[in-house]
């Protein structure tokens, strides 16, 4: 354990604190975008853009639902890099920064993040088609999209994987250091 500063190791709590938050509140935001689309969760701004407008309260509830099981998979990654994030914090803010424990958390938390997107990506096409089912023969679609938030995502889950390798190799190296004397 390192003594840190103490604005850090609050900062820290106060992050872990909004992740937690997180937790709780996203898969729920999640459920209600598609449980309950259109006036009943618009005020939360919460939207999903790869839905679009396919996603209303015109489409049949079991739809809807089967919709919602394969959003399940993406939001179990958020889910996963929220968890990691707030334990990763938690040992922040006790001076945990360079043990085994907290390097495999950074890790998870880039993983989780590459993971949602691929996954992600990959559900799009069986909720779209869910969502457009009720449209009838001809109607019906399939869609796939990659913007520039999965990208964001891509490159920031590839920044927080090398940082999580950098911190690696520095203990390495300080634990080398520590053995000569």
């Amino acid at each position: 354990m390192t003594a840190i500063p103490d604005n850090l190791a609050g900062l820290s709590r106060i992050m872990a604190g909004l992740s937690g938050i997180g937790l709780a509140v996203y898969p729920l935001m999640v459920a209600a975008t598609f449980l309950f689309p259109g006036d009943a969760t618009d005020w939360m701004m919460f939207h999903q853009a790869h839905l679009g407008a396919a996603l209303n309260a015109e489409v049949p509830f079991g739809l809807r639902l089967a919709a919602l099981a394969c959003e399940a998979a993406p939001t179990a990654f958020v889910l996963w890099a929220l968890w990691s994030l707030r334990r990763l914090f938690l040992r922040y803010a006790a001076g945990d920064v360079f043990s085994n424990e907290t390097l495999r958390l950074l890790n998870n938390v880039a993983v989780a993040l590459f993971a949602q997107v691929v996954v992600g990506f990959a559900m799009q096409a069986p909720i779209s088609l869910l969502l457009s089912w009720a449209a009838g023969h001809g109607h019906r679609s399939i869609s796939l999209s990659l913007g520039s938030d999965d990208v964001f995502s891509l490159f920031l889950a590839g920044a927080v994987l090398v940082i999580a390798r950098v911190m690696a190799v520095a203990r390495r190296m300080a634990d080398e250091n520590e053995s000569f004397v």
